[in-house]
């Protein structure tokens, strides 16, 4: 029996070698990231809704498409059909359903090959009965110290596919519009032709769309009880507002019914127009905030740079050197690599110090929601992202 116990650490150490072969990429950062910050109870409309039911049950065609508008929470939206799913294959007895997912995002510059072994890295990770057809590539490639090609990658899932190892295999591709448009392209073509239930999510990309000729298109839109529930949770959070609404259960509900109808299904309109009731100190200014509050993304936009202009001197310019460092940086910034950048001086381009603010956080609060940062990965620590690339900075001409 010991002979047994040695060939079973040896196959453990082989997993752990192939893996690490593989990739180093792990989506599950982005996945755990999103879920986090997900307001509890959202999406259920879409767990229950007739299009999922049918696409579960292979009635759809095996794609679905869903897209959407900045803000309404695509990348929500796959999160939690990912969760939902993974409970599907805890819940298989017979680990015969296969779920892998992967996003796309445009501050990570990731090619096919990238995105093809991280999957397949994935595939390993939750079902090591998919080994045998792994090793031959791994030794192939490790006896001669290469690398696998793309097309042998797109094989080697095709034949995991069509093994009959899983009787069910989902694939989930998020922010697919985030890609090079090339590298949209080769996507859509490699896992369209997978025999898989695949599930994509990005905004409308009319060029390409005719590649998945037999995919079920669906309009991603937040829904007003979502919505409802993001409010609350964000007035949780503001101290000043809930001191105000939390007795006043008319002032609450007028601010729930407003905003829900100008957000337009978008997470981040509703969550910029709340931004806007930040500073209201009695019942009058939030009224008085409610009827200003601007029903289109750009006059948000314009609306919350009004604030960051509004603010003291010194606070005003360190928000707007924050926006012009996130949108001209070559590379994507760390919050580490944005505390020093801003404590740049602009006359003599040296560090000082003297001008290094407290912290990431404090940074953040004064962009007004402007600025958010990006889930870490394990390729890289999470970078700051502008929500939108076209705001004016007064005269200098500086945009964000």
């Amino acid at each position: 029996m010991p002979g047994m116990a040695t060939s079973t650490i040896t196959d453990n150490e082989l997993m752990v070698r192939i893996l690490e072969w593989l990739s180093k990429l792990n989506f599950r950062s982005i996945l755990a990231e999103n879920l986090a910050k997900r307001t509890p109870e959202t999406g259920r409309g879409v767990i229950d809704s007739d299009w999922f039911k049918e696409w579960l049950m292979n009635l759809l065609g095996g794609i679905v498409w869903g897209t959407g508008m900045p803000g309404a929470g695509k990348t929500v939206l796959a999160c939690i059909v990912i969760e939902y799913l993974q409970k599907l294959v805890e819940e298989s007895e017979s680990k015969d359903v296969c779920l892998l997912f992967a996003f796309c995002r445009y501050t990570e510059r990731l090619m096919v090959i990238d995105i093809l072994l991280a999957v397949l890295r994935q595939l390993l990770e939750r079902h090591p009965q998919a080994l045998p057809f792994v090793k031959p590539m791994y030794d192939c490639h490790n006896r001669e110290n290469t690398r696998p090609s793309e097309a042998e990658a797109v094989d080697l899932l095709k034949e995991i596919a069509t093994s009959r190892l899983f009787k069910q295999t989902f694939y989930i591709l998020d922010g697919l519009d985030e890609a090079a448009s090339d590298i949209q392209v080769e996507l859509l073509e490699i896992f369209s032709s997978l025999p898989i239930n695949f599930f994509i999510t990005s905004r409308t990309l009319d060029s390409i769309k005719d590649l998945a000729l037999n995919a079920r298109f669906i309009t991603i839109i937040a829904s007003d009880p979502d919505i409802a529930l993001l409010i609350d949770q964000k007035i949780h959070r503001m101290p000043a507002l809930r001191r105000l609404l939390i007795n006043n259960a008319p002032l609450k509900a007028e601010v729930v019914s407003m905003i829900s109808s100008k957000s337009s299904g978008m997470f981040l309109l509703a969550s910029l127009q709340l931004n806007m009731l930040k500073g209201c100190a009695s019942e009058s200014d939030v009224r008085k905030a409610l009827k200003g509050l601007p029903q289109e993304l750009d006059d948000i936009y314009e609306a919350t740079m009004t604030r960051i202009k509004a603010l003291p001197g010194p606070q005003a310019e360190l928000a707007k050197r924050v926006l012009i460092w996130v949108t001209y940086a070559q590379e994507p910034l760390s919050d580490e690599e944005l505390v020093l950048a801003v404590s740049v001086c602009p006359e003599t381009f040296r560090f000082d110090d003297k001008l290094q603010p407290a912290g990431i956080d404090s940074i953040l609060s004064l962009c007004c929601g402007l600025v958010q940062v990006e889930p870490d990965t394990d390729w890289g620590s999470g970078p700051i992202n502008c929500v939108r690339k076209s705001l004016t900075f007064g005269n200098s001409g500086s945009g964000c």
